[in-house]
């Protein structure tokens, strides 16, 4: 008994040790998403925005709503797409270790 609780806390180390791994992977990978030539942003693979740009001729009071409208759904599109680049490593993580689906772990 007390073999098999080691084999598990081996186990659970060397998961911990690839999520570590995989978590710092994606912080260092980017991803760019673009409304056109009016926004472009570059976010990484853990949700965060790394930079942001408008292009200045669309800078001006009469853009004011489609500016704000095109910010929101770029960066929800981006969001959406690093959400989608953890999942597949995530996936690929526990694929490679032959862990048993437990729905909300990774």
């Amino acid at each position: 008994m007390w073999e098999n609780l080691g084999n598990m806390m081996d186990l659970v180390k060397k998961v911990q040790q690839n999520v570590e791994n995989v978590q710092d992977n994606l912080k260092s990978q980017q991803l760019e998403v673009s409304s056109g030539d009016v926004i472009k942003l570059i976010l990484n693979g853990q949700q965060e925005l790394i930079s942001l740009e408008i292009n200045a001729k669309y800078l001006s009071p009469d853009n004011a709503i489609l500016l704000q409208d095109l910010l929101v759904t770029t960066i929800n599109n981006g969001l959406t797409k690093s959400r989608d680049m953890q999942q597949t490593a995530m996936s690929k993580l526990t694929g490679d270790l032959n862990l048993p689906k437990i729905p909300g772990l990774f």
